[in-house]
């Protein structure tokens, strides 16, 4: 099978629920920064404006939105209840994704980006 060329194709390739969830997290990702392009780096869906804003994919049990570590440790009380690591962020696949989280930590991520040059690794 071909690799994704693709964000809608990497998006369709995956099981119905992946797709759901990942369209729910795309959307909210988009609030943040409606000039950012979307494109795929490492074959998986970002977000870029002027370098990377924040990674995201779909597994088997889980969608992972990869922001930064300060994104996290920003919002790490209120990540408890999902796995994290130092950059990312794992929400079980069969529940749905929290939004309103979501879009402060995307919005907290693009400002970091634009005001403070904080870069994605």
């Amino acid at each position: 099978m071909d690799k994704p060329k693709t964000v809608e194709a990497y998006i369709a390739s995956k099981s119905k629920e992946a797709q759901q969830r990942l369209e729910e997290l795309r959307r909210c990702l988009r609030l943040a920064d409606s000039n950012a392009d979307e494109a795929l780096k490492w074959g998986k869906p970002a977000f870029v404006n002027n370098g990377i804003l924040y990674v995201y994919a779909a597994f088997n049990k889980h969608i992972s939105l990869h922001p930064t570590p300060s994104v996290i440790n920003a919002f790490r009380n209120e990540l408890n209840a999902y796995r994290l690591s130092d950059n990312t962020i794992q929400f079980p696949i069969e529940k749905s994704i929290p939004k309103d989280l979501i879009i402060k930590m995307a919005e907290l991520r693009v400002f970091e980006k634009n005001e403070k040059g904080v870069g994605w690794k």
